[in-house]
């Protein structure tokens, strides 16, 4: 059988989506570069889409395709799950937004907590970036100290020191594997960002207790991903995060844990499956059901910083939409529906499509390896699991590209692996299974 190539497979691709071609030469008419979300950017455009049932998106162009995509991972129960979108008719026709606090809100953060235990005071914002964002600052505000640790390749959404050694080219001006310097991702940041970020390297124990405690009296805090998802979703060593959570403890620094995608590992998080109890924590995505919220909190005394019952509150955190009933509703009937027996479905899946992922590759004597947690997957075209980003950074992107473009246009979206909703079932990991085994068929590899 004949391979196919790129250059086929993106011709296939515009005559697939024509409509999708025109509204994005419309949208560079009003937004740069035709975006406004440069992570769902692709080139040469993007599919635009028109709406989602069940396990299934529909473009303008009236391709439907089965979504391993999910609104990067937010969509748990899919799309339009009945538990969410006939709470949220309902919710409209009593109000949608108040100058005041809702019953819900309240509700909302009981069950996070719950579910969540080291969430013992926690604050509603609108984004994961907000989350983070005000974990820093309460982080710095508690400790009196300026500088903040993360990890090399992380993603922490856009404040200023998120944007440090973010998925960087892997060039000497990385620095050692032991001693990461820091490196800026985007123009703009405020002056002195890169001095006050310190980057560790991801699972190298012995490096970050000694950059950890080499800095110590400057670091307010370490904020870490459990789970480096957007560093190539290398898993952490338990061994690791237990050496990071035992040498902040004893030198009075915050670990914070970025749970706003690996949240989905468990009812709890990953801080929940590793036994690791953070200092802070950051929400975002599943919690929110589909809409735009996130929320952060930890221990009592440090959140006790945005308190004003007692007057003003060293921290000031406002925000029209925090805690809105829209996005509380959403997020308690997302959270309701999410049970063990839920949880469970989605992880067998998971493991389900991994081992025959992996048998597809091997069958076709193409080097792959499929790393999961809970119900997240990812593609690697290596024959090892990284443990870092500068491993996961080996990855080829050109494979990726192919892979991408042959199942889009062969009805399913991924992105270099991808995760399960709820409503997916055995038919929909063989619809995925056996239609990348089709493609190795045209490997061009």
């Amino acid at each position: 059988m004949p391979v196919l190539s790129l250059d086929q497979l993106i011709a296939d691709y515009y005559d697939q989506n024509a409509y999708s071609q025109r509204l994005f030469k419309r949208a560079q008419e009003v937004l740069p570069g035709g975006n406004t979300r440069t992570g769902v950017f692709v080139n040469p455009f993007p599919v635009y889409a028109d709406r989602g049932e069940g396990v299934y998106i529909d473009d303008v162009d009236g391709n439907r395709r089965l979504d391993f995509v999910n609104n990067a991972t937010a969509l748990i129960l899919g799309h339009t799950h009945p538990a969410v979108s006939d709470a949220l008719r309902e919710r409209i026709n009593s109000g949608t937004a108040f100058f005041g606090p809702t019953q819900l809100e309240i509700e909302w953060a009981e069950l996070l907590r719950e579910r969540v235990p080291s969430l013992e005071h926690l604050r509603f914002c609108s984004s994961g970036t907000e989350s983070v964002g005000n974990a820093l600052r309460v982080a710095r505000a508690f400790t009196g100290r300026e500088k903040i640790a993360k990890f090399e390749g992380a993603y922490h959404g856009i404040d200023d020191p998120a944007l440090i050694s973010y998925v960087p080219p892997v060039t000497s001006d990385l620095g050692p594997e032991d001693a990461p310097h820091s490196v800026v991702s985007s123009a703009g940041l405020a002056p002195a960002t890169a001095e006050n970020v310190i980057v560790l390297p991801f699972n190298n124990a012995p490096a970050c207790e000694y950059l950890i405690r080499q800095h110590a009296e400057e670091l307010a805090c370490v904020i870490i991903d459990p789970l480096s998802t957007a560093a190539g979703m290398a898993l952490p060593d338990s061994e690791f995060l237990t050496l990071l959570r035992s040498v902040t403890r004893e030198l009075d620094i915050l670990l914070i844990f970025d749970e706003i995608v690996s949240f989905r590992m468990t009812s709890g998080g990953t801080q929940a499956a590793y036994d690791i109890t953070p200092d802070l924590t950051c929400l975002a995505k599943v919690i929110a059901g589909g809409t735009p919220a996130g929320a952060f909190g930890g221990r009592k005394d440090v959140m006790a910083l945005y308190d004003p019952t007692s007057g003003s509150p060293a921290i000031p955190q406002s925000g029209t939409y925090n805690g809105n009933p829209l996005v509380a509703i959403a997020g308690l009937m997302t959270l309701k529906t999410m049970t063990p027996d839920a949880y469970r479905h989605i992880d067998s899946l998971t493991d389900y499509i991994a081992n025959g992922l992996k048998e597809a590759f091997k069958s076709a004597d193409i080097p792959a390896t499929i790393v999961t947690a809970g119900s997240l997957f990812r593609i690697y075209f290596l024959d090892y699991a990284p443990v870092n980003y500068r491993q996961a950074a080996r990855d080829s992107s050109e494979k990726h590209r192919w892979l991408y473009f042959y199942l889009l246009n062969h009805g399913i979206a991924i992105r270099q692996g991808g995760c399960v909703s709820l409503p997916m079932t055995t038919k929909h990991a063989d619809d995925l299974i056996n239609r990348v085994r089709k493609g190795l068929r045209v490997w061009p590899y």
